[in-house]
């Protein structure tokens, strides 16, 4: 991947976060290729910020660079008295990378005629995610708008907990991103941040509240929790940094992951299975009670689990389900990538740390339990309340039925089409009462009162069909 080049270290890099693509030692290996771009010579760099924004513009300009990917490079610099960051794409990477990726779409076709079946889905769909992915990263007035919306999110934060850096527009462009400097100690630097006065384990709270924040409240993500990009400033507040993989939630999506939880939460197969499809992980026509049963088993293994976190599940659960045409949409394998590499990180702060238990206790102090609790609640109130009106109607529906028999008769003895008849009505009444007893037992956690009318009503049904089965045939 080196050898061929930054699309292909990009190709790496994604699929160092793809355990449905590749076996884990792979991705494992992958992971490397995070710090292995050598930095490029300075020179190169100058053309992008003589064009873009003025060579001259800044006060200072260290050329050393801080830190370097293998799609840009980052340096110190001052800018009208205040320290500054500039982050420059390399130069040429966005042709090289766009005649990387008309090869790619020209290979695709060729790999999926020898892969697998079964990840014949993962490939189709990660084609299109890579290259949206790796072109958003390219844009860095795109970066520059996600950081001033996530900046300004968080502005109306009382608890002031969480820092962004400033983007200076003047001195930006979509090949160079200039950025405030905010210091901070490393967030996995425990010894530095004790004798600073901070609590590593309050640390790790406050970090993933942030994440969560972000996510499930404003609908945006941080897609690259690693350790570089997070630190800790001088009064406390968490600090983010590199905004390249980042982007937006759809209302729905959100709305999504919070029921696909809630889903496991309560052990709901079905509701995961649906969620698992509205967020484009399942393909709609893949076997439901095949993926059904392996969900069971999933669930069955980690409960049997003394220790269980994020990485374990998302390891199980996509070994499992990867005989079926499931893939992992790109916005949500940053989430799981947020979920697992986020946890290495907060557990470096505490080792007991639970993100399981964080993201719970997240959800309820935020009301999302109990707003999940309210629609579920109208949603049976609806289905009940259409259930007893299909109920009250059924007896006049079935005396029409008897009636249009009734007068069907030409030659038919008079005493056969009367046991018909109360033959047909006995079992009608069978059925009200005990289709209304299941949805009386059903209805009990939701509505006592709705459980009652009907455990009533069923009671007068039996009555009837009592009543009908003993009466003699005339």
């Amino acid at each position: 991947m080196l050898a061929l080049g930054p699309t292909f270290v990009k190709i790496g890099q994604v699929l160092s976060t793809r355990p449905d693509l590749v076996p884990q030692v792979y991705a494992e290996e992958f992971v490397t290729l995070q710090d292995a771009i050598p930095a490029g010579p300075y020179r190169e760099m100058i053309p992008a910020l003589a064009e873009d924004v003025g060579y001259h513009s800044y006060d200072d300009f260290d050329p050393e660079p801080i830190a370097g990917g293998s799609l840009a490079q980052v340096y110190l610099a001052s800018y009208q008295g205040e320290q500054v960051v500039v982050k420059v794409r390399r130069p040429g990477i966005k042709d090289l990378i766009e005649t990387d990726l008309r090869i790619i779409r020209r290979i695709i076709p060729l790999t999926l005629f020898l892969a697998p079946d079964r990840f014949s889905f993962s490939l189709r769909n990660m084609a299109d995610d890579f290259e949206r992915i790796i072109l958003e990263e390219l844009d860095f007035e795109r970066e520059a708008r996600m950081m001033e919306e996530i900046r300004e999110n968080f502005a109306a934060d009382e608890n002031d907990t969480v820092t962004i850096p400033r983007v200076y527009r003047d001195v930006s462009s979509d090949r160079v991103l200039t950025m405030g400097y905010v210091e901070g100690t490393k967030v996995t630097d425990v010894k530095e941040l004790e004798a600073s006065g901070h609590d590593p384990e309050n640390v790790a709270e406050r970090v993933a509240d942030a994440y969560f924040t972000m996510g499930l409240e404003h609908g945006v993500y941080h897609g690259d929790p690693h350790p570089g990009n997070l630190a800790v400033d001088d009064d406390g507040r968490i600090v983010f940094y590199d905004f390249g993989m980042s982007g937006r939630f759809t209302p729905a999506m959100q709305a999504s992951v919070v029921n696909l939880y809630l889903a496991a939460v309560n052990r709901n197969v079905d509701a995961i299975i649906d969620e698992l499809v509205a967020l484009g992980a399942l393909d709609p026509d893949a076997d439901r009670a095949a993926v059904g049963r392996v969900l069971e088993l999933v669930i069955e293994d980690l409960e049997g689990s003394d220790e269980v976190d994020w990485q374990q599940i998302i390891d199980v659960i996509v070994g499992m389900l990867r005989e079926f045409p499931f893939r992992i949409p790109p916005d949500v394998m940053l989430v799981l990538r947020v979920g697992s590499i986020g946890e290495g990180v907060l557990r470096q702060l505490d080792p007991e740390f639970d993100i399981l238990a964080a993201a719970q206790s997240f959800l309820r102090e935020h009301g999302f339990l109990r707003r999940a609790a309210r629609i579920k609640l109208a949603e049976a109130r609806s289905d009940l309340e259409t259930s007893l009106w299909a109920l009250l109607r059924l007896p006049t529906k079935l005396e029409r039925e008897l009636d249009a028999r009734e007068q069907e008769r030409v030659e038919t003895p008079r005493a056969l089409v009367e046991n018909q008849r109360r033959q047909t009505r006995s079992i009608g009444y069978a059925i009200l009462a005990a289709g209304t007893l299941v949805a009386s037992g059903l209805v009990v956690p939701v509505s006592r009162i709705y459980a009652t009318v009907g455990i009533v009503v069923a009671f007068g049904f039996v009555v009837l069909f009592l009543r009908s089965s003993n009466r003699q045939p005339q």
